[in-house]
This record gives structure tokens, sequence and C-alpha cells, in this order.
């Protein structure tokens, strides 16, 4: 048991995470997107959407499940959810290496 503990807190910092995917977005520090949303103007509004974004990610990543039909990967107008941890998996790796200008055309939906 605490083999695997100690292999799982070795990982924690290996790649993104639901609030670094989240601030990529929201944040307005350098390489960060600085993503508006109506209504969630400024440092409070980008805070609260951070907080948001990261709540629903992390709940997310505590529900097993498959990929099904979700893409990261599309700018596709219509509202994506993110559902199990599969999903959530694929949407930060698009947040990273997604670059901020495509992020703010709409790819690794959702925005919050």
């Amino acid at each position: 048991m605490l083999l695997v503990l100690a292999t799982l807190a070795s990982l924690v910092g290996c790649g993104p995470n639901c609030r670094s995917s989240c601030e990529r977005i929201y944040g307005s520090s350098d390489g960060q997107c600085n993503i508006n949303v109506m209504g969630a103007e400024g440092d409070e509004g980008a805070a609260e959407l951070i907080d948001e974004c990261n709540a629903t990610c992390d709940e997310a990543m505590l529900k097993a499940g498959t990929v099904g039909t979700y893409d990261p990967n599309s700018n596709a107008d219509e509202d994506a959810t993110i559902v199990n941890e599969k999903q959530a998996a694929l949407w930060m790796d698009c947040v990273e290496a997604t670059s901020c200008e495509n992020l703010t055309k709409g790819y690794c939906q959702p925005h919050y």
C-alpha cells in the first residue's frame, strides 16, 4: 500500500491538473490565456471562473468512465461537458497543448 501511495505522490507534479488547466484558460499571468467571459470580468471574475472550472473538473476526476464521443480538440459551438476521469484527462492535455489563440476560438471545450 505504501508503494502505491508513493508512486501516486510522485506522479502528482508530472503533468497538467484541473487547477493548472483552469488557470491556463482564465488566469492573467505569463503563459496564461486570460479568456474573458461576459459577467465574469476582472480578477474577481477570473477567480470565480477558475474555481468553478476546477470544481467541475475535480468532480469528473472522481468518476470512472470512457471517453465516448467527447472530443476536446474541436471548437464545436455546442456546449461540451466532461463527466469522468478519462474525459477530464483529455481536456487537461488539450488545454496544455493548445495555444491561447485557439483556446479563445473555442478549442478544448468546455470553457466555463
